[in-house]
């Protein structure tokens, strides 16, 4: 590569310089949107103006930025004002794994020392940011606890921040020291090829295009038949997808977590026999039973459950939701919502609720514990989800397995549950007044809570068993 142009002047960026340094790459400029970044100083390089572009039209542009919505924007700026060849365009995780074949640090740490074989093939699952309160988390707690109840050597790689889970998986954390802030650090990639080189033979399931993803792809060069690496697609997005087909040497077998994604990444030129899809399993009770607000004098309960990521240009589109807020108010519908979760939004929806006099209607739970979810969606009677894409929502399931009925933007994997206008609605992404018309049609016609609600718990109840995740991660991983 003659030269190279970094669009962004944030972490990534910083990571990227670093690691280019091993290549003796030559970076021609570090450009930002933002004229509060130029002038500064990144790695002995200056941010500048975008305007630079016009000099290099012939350069590789790598766009360091991780957020979807910066990304597309940025890349309309290349095509309609500098009229840049977006081919020429290499992207973030191809470039670091591109340089981290070639550099000779890794080749010594592997082939320095013979690993110890073990007896058994290991299994060890993904969890680089850490053991917190997410979806993907609480997934990989969740089945490998299972798993342990039946085999042994089923492993939870992550960083070493002590928090709380089960007892029973403790012992099958392997803790490794990670630079969250310097992603694809050298320290952080030897020393999770360290981890996972004690445990070889071994298949590995990351759940993002991430460190142990890297870090289990260099170990395969040397040992391609004790690697395997199984990626598991949590969301449903172009940006998702564009991250998994440049690191697609990586990976032996994706999962999707719905049918959509499995489709869309065979568009993407997988194999149909290398792609799977699955369905995450969650608490639900065999029979439903719960009420519903069906006096038409009492206002209809709305849920959301989730994170309140940013306001504007962001997953799941806070903004909406209160945007959503306004027209029920314009529409003078009877409706209390409760929102849980907890995120950078939060302060910002709190000030407009309380702003306009809506604090007896709209409360904010905070974050709930995995107890606390079911009582939760008992108490609604609506569950709504705006979100520009999804994986597919869990939060969505677990309100259809307690009888709330669903009102969501069309993200991946709603059509597999949800039969519009029979145990619920999926509305048009954006479309915040569809959402407020079917919210509408249900506080009229209160009758259909009860018969849409038990529909949404039939369609989704099969699909929450463990029994059925964990027969088909036997057969994927081949366990006896």
């Amino acid at each position: 590569m003659n030269g190279l142009i970094l669009y962004g002047a944030g972490k990534r960026c910083r990571a990227l310089c670093k690691i280019l340094r091993w290549d003796n790459a030559t970076i021609l400029a570090i450009v930002d949107s933002d004229p509060a970044n130029w002038g500064k100083n990144i790695e002995g390089n200056q941010v500048v103006n975008p305007d630079r572009i016009k000099e290099y039209q012939e350069a590789h542009i790598c766009i360091a930025v991780a957020d979807l919505y910066a990304v597309k924007e940025i890349r309309q700026v290349l095509r309609q004002v500098y009229h840049y060849d977006l081919k020429k365009e290499i992207g973030y995780h191809k470039l670091i794994l591109d340089v981290y074949k070639k550099n000779y640090k890794i080749e010594q740490r592997i082939t320095c020392q013979t690993p110890d074989v073990n007896k058994k093939e290991t299994i060890m699952f993904d969890c680089y940011d850490g053991l917190g309160l997410g979806g993907i988390e609480a997934w990989t707690i969740d089945i490998c606890e299972a798993l342990l109840k039946r085999y042994k050597d089923i492993f939870i790689i992550s960083d070493n921040v002590t928090c709380n889970m089960p007892d029973s998986i403790k012992r099958n954390v392997i803790s490794v020291d990670i630079n969250h802030n310097e992603p694809f650090s050298l320290n952080t990639i030897t020393n999770l090829i360290e981890a996972i080189m004690n445990k070889l033979p071994c298949k590995i399931i990351t759940s993002k295009p991430d460190g142990v993803m890297l870090a289990a792809y260099l170990l395969k060069q040397y040992y391609p038949d004790m690697v395997e690496i199984i990626s598991v697609i949590h969301g449903g997005n172009y940006r998702i997808y564009e991250e998994y087909m440049d690191l697609k040497e990586c990976s032996d077998i994706y999962i999707g977590v719905s049918q959509d994604i499995r489709n869309d990444m065979i568009l993407k030129g997988i194999k149909p026999e290398k792609v799977y899809s699955m369905t995450c399993p969650f608490p639900c009770e065999p029979i439903l039973d719960r009420v519903y607000t069906e006096d038409a004098f009492s206002p209809i309960h709305i849920g959301y459950a989730g994170r309140m990521d940013g306001m504007k240009y962001s997953q799941k589109r806070m903004d909406l939701l209160l945007r959503l807020v306004e027209v029920l108010e314009r529409d003078r519908i009877h409706y209390n919502m409760e929102l849980a979760g907890d995120g950078p939004a939060r302060k910002e929806m709190e000030e407009f609720v309380y702003g306009n006099g809506l604090h007896e209607k709209v409360h904010f739970s905070g974050r709930l514990n995995r107890s606390e979810i079911s009582d939760f969606w008992k108490r609604q009677d609506i569950c709504i989800n705006l979100a520009d894409y999804e994986g597919r929502s869990i939060s969505i399931i677990e309100a259809m397995g307690n009888g709330t009925v669903p009102v969501v933007t069309a993200t991946s994997g709603v059509k597999e549950d949800i039969m519009d206008g029979t145990n619920g609605y999926i509305v048009p992404i954006g479309d915040y007044f569809a959402t407020a018309k079917r919210i509408e049609y249900l506080a009229a016609h209160r009758e259909k809570l009860h018969t849409m609600g038990k529909l949404a718990h039939e369609m989704v109840y099969p699909k929450s068993l463990m029994e059925t995740h964990l027969k088909f991660w036997e057969k994927i991983l081949d366990l006896q």
